[in-house]
C-alpha cells in the first residue's frame, strides 16, 4: 500500500507552529534546510542582540512596553520564555526594594524611587533602549513574514508562490 501524503493543511499548520517556535523550524520540517538555517539566523541574530542591547527586564515586559512585547510576540518560542523571566525579576526587584506591587508614581513617590533603584542594574538607558526595540520588533515582524512562506510552502509542496503561478504562454496569447 503506497503511502499517503500528508494533508496540506495539517502540514501548513505544523509548518507555521514550529516556525513561530523557532525561526526557520517550517522550513527545515519541509526538506528546505538551506532556506531554514538562512530564516533561522535572520531573525534570532536581531532578536538576541537586541535583547542584550535593552536588557530582558524592559525588552520583554507588556507592561513597560506592550508594542514592542507584541512584535516580538512574532517569534514566540523566544518571548514566552523571555517574558516569564522578566516576570521572575520584576518579582526580585520588589521584593528587593520591600514591595508588594509595582507602586503608583503619583500616589507613592518614595516607593517608586526605590522601585527604579532596585531595577537600574537590568535597565539600558537610551540610546540602548531605542536599538534593542527596533532590533527586537523587527525580528519578531521579520518571523511572521517566516511563518506565512513556511505555511504558503506547505500548502504547494514547497514551491514559492512565483513558481507555481507562472504557466506557459502559448504563441498569439495575451499575457495580462
Amino acid at each position: 500500500m503506497p503511502a499517503q501524503s500528508p494533508d496540506p493543511i495539517v502540514k501548513s499548520i505544523q509548518a507555521g507552529l514550529l516556525s513561530w517556535i523557532l525561526p526557520g523550524a517550517g522550513h527545515w520540517l519541509l526538506g528546505q534546510r538551506g532556506m531554514a538555517l538562512v530564516f533561522f539566523l535572520a531573525v534570532s541574530i536581531p532578536y538576541w542582540t537586541g535583547l542584550a542591547f535593552g536588557g530582558i527586564l524592559d525588552s520583554m515586559n507588556p507592561r513597560t512596553n506592550k508594542w514592542v512585547f507584541l512584535a516580538a510576540s512574532g517569534v514566540g518560542g523566544y518571548t514566552l520564555p523571555c517574558f516569564v523571566v522578566s516576570r521572575t525579576i520584576e518579582t526580585s526587584v520588589l521584593s528587593q526594594a520591600g514591595l508588594r506591587t509595582i507602586p503608583d508614581p503619583q500616589r507613592n513617590p518614595d516607593e517608586q524611587k526605590k522601585f527604579i533603584a532596585a531595577r537600574a542594574k537590568y535597565m539600558a538607558f537610551f540610546p540602548e533602549s531605542d536599538v534593542a526595540q527596533i532590533y527586537l520588533a523587527t525580528a519578531g515582524l521579520l518571523n511572521v513574514l517566516t511563518i506565512l512562506d513556511a505555511i504558503a510552502r506547505a500548502q504547494t509542496g514547497g514551491l514559492p508562490t512565483f513558481q507555481r503561478e507562472l504557466q506557459p504562454v502559448t504563441e498569439g496569447e495575451h499575457v495580462t
